[in-house]
């Protein structure tokens, strides 16, 4: 039987976490070992964890405040010796068949490091369902490190690409589950897409990330990241890349990677990254943006 970590931070969570720990130690045809991680809740929800841990397959700590991508990061490299791993959010609800499904497919390719990235069941707080989120995206290096398509809590990935993740704890991250993927792209591994789903992606008031930060919210937010802030995402990405993994990059990461670096600088390189066909995402809208931000030495 697989041996399997799921890994989950929680953050005033009350609501909904016991349900969604239910649905993990549901989980069928594997042995599961939940690692939580509570970034620094003020309700309830550390009471909850204290009295689910009387379950021996529960473990939990508590921590200080420091949001999403560098809490579930502090947990990922915190994991333990197991054949998979699986990111978990607070307030989902898996279905039994969540983390065998993706293991079915991830052991063709075992001998690989390999991400699993499903699609969504999106709901409301009552669970109703609300659509279907499949994953979008053209599934290259080049398309992630323009927008991430990839969403944590379906993610299962295998025990060689968690021990290459462990290697490198970037400065600068994003969220945990664009860094992975990224990761796992710029090595040449192997990431595999089910347009399945077996999680409820549940919808509320109090989620930290949600389905619906899309849009005008989406667009102020990276344009605060990019103008106000003056923090140029996919430079200081493609750096952490090459200060981690450098010796590990495929060829083709490579050249990505060393022009986003140093397009700001260098017109061979900007022009690169404006011209590549490859240097692309399926959404048009989105590539419209991508080069007004190069153009503007933004991205």
């Amino acid at each position: 039987m697989y041996r399997v970590q799921v890994l989950l931070s929680t953050y005033n969570g009350e609501k909904y976490i016991e349900e969604q720990i239910e649905s993990i130690l549901k989980q069928e045809e594997v042995e599961i070992s939940l690692l939580i991680r509570d970034d620094g809740s003020t309700d309830n929800t550390v009471k909850i964890l204290k009295k689910l841990s009387n379950n021996k397959n529960i473990e939990y700590y508590q921590g200080e405040n420091i949001k999403p991508a560098k809490s579930f990061m502090e947990l990922l490299n915190k994991s333990g010796e197991f054949d998979y791993y699986a990111f978990a959010d607070q307030d989902d609800v898996w279905d039994s068949k969540k983390i065998i499904s993706a293991i079915n497919m991830l052991k063709q390719k075992e001998n690989q490091p390999s991400l699993y990235i499903s699609a969504l069941e999106v709901v409301d707080e009552n669970l109703n369902t609300i659509g279907i989120k499949k994953v979008n995206g053209n599934f290259t290096f080049e398309g992630e490190m323009i927008k991430n398509f990839a969403t944590g809590c379906t993610q299962v990935f295998n025990k060689k690409l968690c021990n290459i993740i462990k290697q490198y704890n970037p400065q600068y991250i994003i969220m945990h589950d664009s860094w992975i993927t990224r990761v796992c792209y710029a090595i040449g591994g192997n990431v595999i897409i089910d347009d399945k789903t077996y999680i409820k992606y549940r919808q509320h008031q109090g989620n930290v990330v949600g389905y619906n930060d899309e849009g005008f919210k989406k667009l102020k937010k990276q344009f605060k990241i990019a103008f106000i802030d003056k923090i140029s995402m996919r430079v200081n990405i493609a750096k952490e890349l090459k200060q981690g993994y450098e010796n590990m990059l495929t060829e083709n990461a490579k050249q990505v990677v060393n022009n986003l670096i140093n397009y700001q600088k260098d017109k061979k390189a900007k022009k690169w990254l404006l011209e590549n066909k490859n240097f692309r995402t399926n959404n048009s809208k989105i590539n419209t943006k991508m080069k007004i931000f190069i153009l503007l030495n933004k991205f």
